[in-house]
């Protein structure tokens, strides 16, 4: 049996979902995904209160929450074992991450992180594209006959 979700005195949301399919015959890829999420905080808002494409690119992308995942498997197990091995799994994601997830530090840093790759992200679509070619330049293609004589 998976826990119910959590709510930490972070505000984080945790919730637990069993993705475990058939492999082959009597055996079970078992998989649980764990989801975080986290209302934005005041903290989290003003970083990206900025007027500049790129906060409200930031803005955009994040939405309301911040969300984070872990995933969790075991490949081949036996059909028999697969309920057991699904709740070792949850148990070892609860006894091992539930005090470090509900630590500000976590979160913290989750944003830090998030908000990096959302910049770099912005930064990669905002490309202007290549140059437009120089008026002084013949149409056509370029003249290489001089170095095959």
């Amino acid at each position: 049996m998976l826990p119910s979700d959590q709510k930490l005195e972070n505000g984080m949301t945790i919730s637990y979902q069993d993705e475990s399919k058939k492999l082959a015959g009597d055996r079970w890829l078992v998989r649980l995904r764990c989801r975080l999420l986290i209302p934005l905080s005041e903290w989290m808002t003003s970083a990206v209160a900025g007027e500049d494409p790129e906060s409200a690119f930031c803005r955009h992308k994040l939405g309301e929450r911040l969300g984070h995942e872990l995933v969790r498997e075991r490949n081949f197990i036996d059909q028999d074992e697969r309920h057991r091995v699904l709740e070792q799994l949850a148990s070892d994601l609860e006894h091992d991450l539930l005090a470090y997830l509900a630590k500000d530090a976590f979160v913290r840093q989750l944003f830090a992180t998030r908000l990096t790759e959302l910049k770099d992200d912005f930064r990669r679509s905002a490309w202007p594209g290549p140059a437009p070619a120089e008026e002084d330049d013949p149409p056509g293609p370029a003249d290489f006959s001089a170095c095959f004589r």
